[in-house]
């Protein structure tokens, strides 16, 4: 708690953003406990299973309509300091038509691996997920990159709240499902998004109309979704492959135990977001910047992991008082996965610290590695060992994550730093050179 204290401290500008992203959290935490508790009472572990399933299927694909475009939009204006309309543009042009084609994909996927859920719930959820979600997601990223941090999250807050409106309404009126709930969010969702983005293209005095799609906002979103898309491939696909092998009930009771470990992320993912802008500041000729960065909020949020996993182990057997006495069996499988929150915490940070350092493709080579790992250990143990191959595989896979990062990041940080000293000595030259040459010219 001190270090955290002298942190934030240390930049009132960090403090301010994190005390958005708690905001954010905590409505994050009070629409997953919502939505948890009662999908989980309406559906049951097998209807939960099924849920659970297509969303293993979204998360993985989402992230080339969200996290990539996103992210891609914010390095190109305020790395590489490009006109923020046009970026925009072509973001937006990318989103909407990645969206689409994921919505193809994923029905694809979902009818073979969610066999039992209807074709229409599936497709409405797609779409919400896939085009709807990802537009506000642009509009967010303009108001960071123009207004902070909070600006983005105040947006991000409105989808966030409605989402909790509709399923508390639809489970007063007992018609919560998954189609009702995916069909009537989307319709609420999309109205949202149609009136941010006008919002946004109004108070900035932009375009946000979808224009030509440029090559190198493709190609930097198309490096980031890969990594992104790895890492969501290692959280879900351990659900997926239960899914795929039928074990339905089994996928149900590790869903709710693997939500519950997920909660304990939020704040690890929180110190994640508003520190994002910083690892993309790089400072020439400041040796090691990217590593002391990398170590300070990654000690900070190791310890937290430490801790919350000590206390899930605790408070496991509150989970059937939540979700109700049918998800007794997810106790045990919630202090099987309760680990994964400090690794998570020890592998992110040393790979957004190869971001800073300009190292995206090693970085989203370390995420593709680690999601192949991961999912070879699914394939394999889950037929055996069922959820206990599913919590096996995503330990050692986050485990082996985090080693990779640490030493990759160690490695390309002591590169810069010799580069650095290389320039510096040749600048010395240089000045005693000039200087000799001038003492010559004197005499």
């Amino acid at each position: 708690m001190s270090k955290i204290t002298a942190v934030l401290r240390g930049d009132r500008a960090l403090a301010k953003d994190t005390m958005w992203s708690f905001a954010f959290e905590g409505a994050t935490v009070l629409s997953t406990l919502i939505s948890f508790s009662l999908l989980g009472r309406t559906l049951g572990t097998t209807g939960y299973g099924h849920y659970a399933s297509l969303y293993a299927i979204i998360a993985p694909l989402g992230t080339l309509a969200v996290s990539g475009v996103t992210l891609a939009l914010v390095q190109h204006v305020i790395r590489q300091g490009e006109d923020l309309e046009t970026t925009t543009r072509s973001c937006l042009s990318m989103t909407l038509f990645i969206g689409l084609a994921l919505t193809v994909v994923g029905a694809g996927i979902a009818s073979y691996v969610v066999r039992g859920l209807a074709m229409a719930a599936v497709i409405s959820v797609l779409l919400l997920e896939f085009v709807s979600v990802p537009s506000v997601y642009i509009a967010a990223s303009v108001s960071q990159i123009r207004d902070g941090f909070g600006a983005a999250t105040r947006i991000r807050l409105i989808p966030l709240v409605s989402r909790i409106v509709v399923i508390v309404v639809l489970a007063l009126v007992d018609h919560l499902s998954i189609l009702t709930l995916g069909a009537t969010y989307l319709g609420v969702n999309g109205v949202i998004a149609i009136g941010l983005l006008r919002r946004t293209a109004r108070r900035y005095g932009l375009s946000m109309r979808p224009s030509r799609i440029r090559r190198p906002h493709l190609r930097s979103s198309a490096i980031y979704s890969a990594g992104i898309s790895g890492l969501s491939l290692q959280n879900d696909g351990d659900k997926a492959v239960l899914a795929a092998n039928r074990f339905q009930a089994d996928t149900g009771l590790y869903s709710a135990a693997y939500r519950v470990v997920q909660l304990g992320l939020i704040p690890v993912g929180s110190l994640i977001q508003v520190t994002h802008f910083r690892f993309l500041e790089h400072e020439p000729g400041r040796k090691r910047q990217h590593l002391m960065r990398s170590l300070k909020y990654g000690a900070i949020s190791a310890g937290y992991g430490i801790v919350f996993a000590v206390g899930i182990v605790i408070a496991g057997p509150l989970l059937p008082i939540v979700l109700g006495e049918s998800f007794e069996g997810s106790v045990e499988m919630t202090r099987w996965i309760a680990p994964l929150v400090p690794l998570r915490a020890l592998a992110s940070f040393p790979l957004n610290g190869l971001m800073g350092l300009g190292h995206t493709f090693a970085r989203t080579v370390l995420l593709i590695g680690g999601a192949v790992v991961s999912m070879t250990l699914y394939i394999t143990l889950i037929p055996h060992m069922q959820w206990k191959g599913a919590a096996i595989g995503t330990l050692i896979g986050e485990g082996a994550l985090a080693v990779a990062a640490w030493t990759m990041l160690l490695h390309y940080q002591g590169r810069s730093d010799r580069r650095i000293d290389a320039e510096t000595e040749a600048e010395a030259e240089a000045v005693v050179l000039e200087a000799a040459a001038a003492a010559s010219r004197f005499d």
